[in-house]
């Protein structure tokens, strides 16, 4: 009864933005791509995640929304086939097929299997090795955006933010991009109760957007939605229950 004050006005706020945003996302969308890159007739993005259901688990409003632009092609660098519990090669056809159900063609799906990169969080990857391996895809690919976990890797996993320093280090080390500038985002972790408030969290996120000068929001409205629950299915071995649960509930 005592904090219903405050959480009535938040949800419906949050449920009226969220409906806004639906009918009109124009009103937070902001170009992916450096300003030298706009005329581009096609842009390309790549999601570099570490695992197989990252993208579906994190990046799902993104990758939807995406792929709804005609002038935007996708393409995914996993940088393992997560065989932790030696299931690699099962969970390498469920991103390919995940993958499709986005949009994205078999081809722009590039799964690493190094054993220097392993699937395990207990286990530091070389962020030097991690650096390389998105540079080659990304110059074979001439990307103009990539997309990845931030500094706390949204759920904490070692793989997620060793993915995260690697894309950074790329980005500041890598003597091509001086020249050739690409954009690079970063997923935003947030607490439990923010991560777990699914639309309730609309008028935080987009504070946060008004705050960040250079940050970009997506919204996943129920067709999006749809396509990130039916993208996930795809992860068949992965689909326990509290994934379920998560599907139901996360912002993500």
């Amino acid at each position: 009864m005592i904090l219903a004050p405050v959480l009535i006005p938040v949800l419906l706020a949050s449920a009226l933005a969220y409906i806004a945003l639906c009918v009109r996302p124009q009103l937070v969308e902001r170009s992916v791509v450096p300003p030298e890159k706009r005329t581009k007739q096609r842009k390309h993005v790549l999601f570099v995640t570490a695992h197989p259901d990252d993208e579906c688990m994190f990046f799902s409003p993104t990758l939807a929304s995406l792929a709804r632009r005609s002038d935007t092609a996708i393409s995914l660098l996993c940088l393992t086939k997560g065989d932790h519990d030696g299931m690699g090669d099962v969970r390498k056809k469920e991103l390919v097929k995940a993958a499709v159900s986005y949009g994205m063609t078999p081809d722009s799906v590039i799964i690493v299997d190094d054993p220097n990169l392993p699937d395990d969080p207990k286990k530091a990857w070389n962020i030097a090795l991690v650096a390389k391996t998105v540079e080659a895809v990304v110059v074979a690919g001439d990307v103009d955006a990539v997309f990845t976990f931030d500094r706390q890797g949204v759920s904490g996993h070692q793989n997620h933010i060793a993915a995260y320093m690697g894309v950074k280090h790329m980005a500041l080390t890598a003597q091509r991009f001086k020249l050739h500038p690409i954009n690079v985002y970063a997923l935003e972790s947030v607490g439990l109760v923010r991560k777990y408030a699914s639309i309730i969290d609309t008028v935080f996120s987009l504070g946060m957007m008004a705050a960040a000068k250079d940050g970009l929001m997506f919204v996943a409205d129920i067709p999006a939605y749809s396509m990130g629950v039916q993208a996930m299915a795809m992860h068949e071995s992965q689909l326990v229950w509290f994934r379920k649960l998560y599907l139901a509930f996360s912002r993500y």
